[in-house]
């Protein structure tokens, strides 16, 4: 280390920002010949930061200690560079977490635009870190392993860096057991996309948050695109430096939601006809089962895995799965029957399924589409509500006993006669099963 050099990182130090000194000056090398200070960056983006942004600050303070001195700012050579004792490796993307095997839907559309347009603009995108946050199994990952993969598209030169955070800080761990902790880092700082899994769990481990703040400031300056997950936003995260909540908050940050019922469905649907499952859903039995299992992704799947283990198991046709079948199969994840709904609520859904308003289900109105509206509100209201047949009666418009029981009755029958009635009565407590 020249003389020279360590008396001008001591005025540097109090002079520029502590994140641009240990980001940017601190990895410089530096030779001093007399009447040259060579100081050699690790790589070339070190010295283009460092002769656009330092290289006023780093010639006065030279300039301070000893005037005779120049000053060549340039990269340090492979050969001075010694073998690392530990190479860290980058996990590969999953080649199933693609833009085309997702599933759109109302939970993830807003989160599918921003990723897709980050992948496509990856070096000129305003949403910077961008963090997908939300619950176990909702497709996080997935949606930023498509970035990773629409962008190699788009450039296969561009280097895609996708780490969980739980091996980044084993890397950490691995470097400082082997004195390569520049190494690693120079690692992720290659980046031209770092992709984080569970950021989060950086919380509490103070060595880990210190490296992964060089390298965040690193790549940031450098344009270089960050995304991460987390399970909650970052903000909220407890024993997580304020610095990184302020960098991580700076950005894009996306809420991912639990997928409405139609978008599970699709998952289903989608998911049962990849050659790893191939089973035969129709989308009737795909409803029933995405109106039962309700958390997230990773349970439809678990859900699904477990049926087709049943249809194999039982030597049965796959063509041939009904809700009977899926009744068997998974019969410990189907929820209890629902009960007690709410009067309000199933008038709200009946009504909404058959085009109508709730008023109209209390109408004196004989036209055959609202009639058979207002005998299915009936007839689920007996089924679900803890309401005796006079007050079932008194909430749609004042109708006796005995108009109510034969609403009832005229539904029972018209379940067995008429498929299309089946599927609407099966649509509307799947609905309010969902409320």
């Amino acid at each position: 280390m020249s003389k020279t050099w360590t008396q001008c990182l001591n005025t540097l130090k109090d002079t520029i920002p502590l994140a641009q000194y240990s980001v940017w000056v601190q990895p410089l090398k530096a030779l001093e010949d007399g009447q040259t200070l060579s100081l050699l960056a690790p790589n070339t983006q070190v010295k283009d930061y460092i002769n656009k942004n330092l290289k006023s600050q780093i010639k006065s303070a030279v300039a301070q200690h000893n005037k005779q001195l120049k000053i060549f700012i340039g990269v340090s050579p492979n050969v001075d560079q010694k073998p690392s004792a530990y190479k860290p490796q980058a996990t590969p993307l999953f080649e199933d977490y693609t833009f085309d095997n997702l599933v759109l839907g109302n939970a993830n559309q807003m989160a599918y635009g921003a990723t897709k347009q980050i992948a496509e603009n990856i070096k000129g995108s305003p949403y910077n870190p961008f963090i997908i946050y939300g619950g176990s199994g909702l497709g996080k990952t997935h949606l930023m392993q498509a970035a990773g993969h629409l962008a190699k598209t788009k450039n296969p030169n561009l280097k895609v860096l996708y780490v969980p955070l739980m091996d980044f800080v084993r890397n950490i761990t691995s470097s400082l057991r082997h004195n390569t902790i520049e190494d690693i880092k120079l690692f992720y700082q290659s980046a031209d996309l770092l992709l984080v899994d569970d950021i989060h769990l950086i919380a509490g481990k103070e060595k880990s948050q210190e490296e992964f703040f060089h390298i965040f400031n690193f790549l940031f300056n450098g344009k270089k695109q960050i995304i991460f997950t987390c399970d909650q936003p970052p903000k909220n995260i407890k024993s997580l430096e304020e610095r990184l909540k302020t960098r991580f908050s700076q950005g894009l940050n996306l809420h991912l939601t639990p997928p409405e019922l139609e978008m599970r469905a699709a998952i289903l649907l989608k998911k049962a006809q990849d050659q790893k499952i191939n089973i035969n859903l129709n989308e009737d039995v795909a409803l029933f089962i995405a109106g039962h299992i309700t958390s997230n992704v990773r349970d439809l799947e678990g859900a699904l895995l477990k049926l087709k283990a049943f249809v194999d198991f039982s030597k049965m046709d796959s063509t041939m799965i009904s809700k009977e079948v899926v009744e068997a199969a998974l019969g410990d994840l189907i929820k209890p029957a629902i009960k007690n709904i709410d009067v309000n609520d199933i008038q709200k859904e009946v009504a909404k399924h058959y085009a109508l308003t709730v008023s109209d289900l209390s109408s004196k109105s004989r036209k055959q589409h609202t009639v058979l509206a207002r005998q299915m509100a009936i007839y689920i209201c007996h089924e679900l509500s803890a309401l005796s047949l006079n007050k079932i009666g008194k909430q749609f418009g004042n109708r006796d006993h005995s108009t109510v029981i034969h609403a009832i009755n005229k539904i029972k029958d018209k379940l067995l006669e008429s498929k299309e009635t089946k599927d609407d009565y099966d649509l509307i407590k799947l609905k309010l099963a969902n409320l």
